[in-house]
């Protein structure tokens, strides 16, 4: 049959569904260099990284500015600072880079706007001043809230709680692509502490499948996943309420799961600044285990995304 006039779950990795997932989303490692020898269009997007575990593929040519208020990246003049700066003007966004928080102030206070994220290397955090220091810093800029996010190499359990305790929730921990550093950002934005999101937890990712509908194909990228629907990144998205069927990458075999397109984000004068260009989808009903399957792949992925 098909694939493109398949209408329901396909699964052809039985029991060793649940551990699977992960190998799509590739989030392991800080600095990792890209691999070579690309077989498929699966392993062409997990290979997309620079030496500095940032994905280099899912730029959009947006022309507005990602966010109205300016990105504050305080961290060290590394190579890896650098190129974050670089993805974050790529959203669009302007950024105010920075190596100390007496420095951040005097350059956000010379600004148009305060910033409201700060995006700060976990390496220069001192748990009992960081949250003294974040509320002068948003004092002395004017910003209504300045929402930090830790970034680097994955800490361990008991950096974490320090972390916590000093008032940081977001992070990017590990190897993280465009679409994670949109999705946190995202999320700082809209950032209500101790609120809990509503329906599935979702999480980003980053890897190249295809989409089927009426016969035709369209290769999509996924931007982020839960076990309800996810978002894909395509320049020419499906028609709102077409009926279709998206490859799930799992391991060396995938699924074929079937939905219909909820809402898209397009060229034009509705278009969403928050979103790259592409289209929501909502699944079908999907059985028990393929549903765990990607819950347990989110919450693998969330785990370097919280503190």
């Amino acid at each position: 049959m098909p694939a493109h006039t398949v209408t329901a779950v396909t699964l052809r990795a039985g029991r060793r569904t649940k551990n699977r997932l992960k190998k799509a989303s590739e989030r392991r490692g800080y600095r990792l260099k890209t691999p070579s020898g690309a077989a498929d269009a699966e392993q062409e997007g997990r290979n997309n990284f620079n030496a500095d575990g940032i994905d280099m593929n899912t730029r959009q040519n947006t022309p507005d500015s990602f966010s109205r208020d300016p990105i504050l990246l305080l961290g060290t003049e590394s190579r890896f600072e650098q190129t974050l700066a670089q993805e974050l003007r790529g959203l669009p966004a302007e950024v105010i880079c920075a190596e100390s928080f007496e420095e951040a102030s005097a350059r956000a206070g010379s600004a148009c706007r305060p910033p409201s994220v700060v995006l700060v290397a976990e390496t220069q955090i001192q748990p009992d001043e960081f949250e003294g220091r974040l509320a002068e810093l948003q004092i002395r800029t004017g910003a209504n809230r300045l929402i930090p996010i830790a970034f680097g190499r994955a800490p361990d359990e008991k950096r974490r709680r320090a972390l916590r305790q000093a008032g940081i929730e977001l992070a990017l921990f590990g190897r993280f692509g465009r679409h994670a550093l949109r999705f946190q950002i995202n999320r700082a934005l809209s950032h209500q502490p101790g609120r809990r999101p509503r329906g599935e937890q979702r999480a980003p990712k980053e890897w190249r499948t295809r989409s089927f509908s009426s016969g035709r194909e369209k290769a999509v990228r996924c931007y982020s996943l839960s076990s309800s629907g996810g978002y894909f990144v395509t320049p020419r998205p499906w028609i709102v309420g077409s009926e279709i069927a998206l490859e799930l990458p799992l391991a060396e075999n995938r699924l074929l799961l079937a939905g219909r397109i909820l809402y898209t984000n397009g060229p034009g004068a509705s278009e969403q600044r928050v979103l790259p260009r592409g289209m929501a989808v909502a699944f079908d009903p999907l059985s028990l285990h393929v549903r765990e399957a990607i819950r347990q792949d989110v919450t693998e992925t969330q785990h370097g995304l919280e503190v």
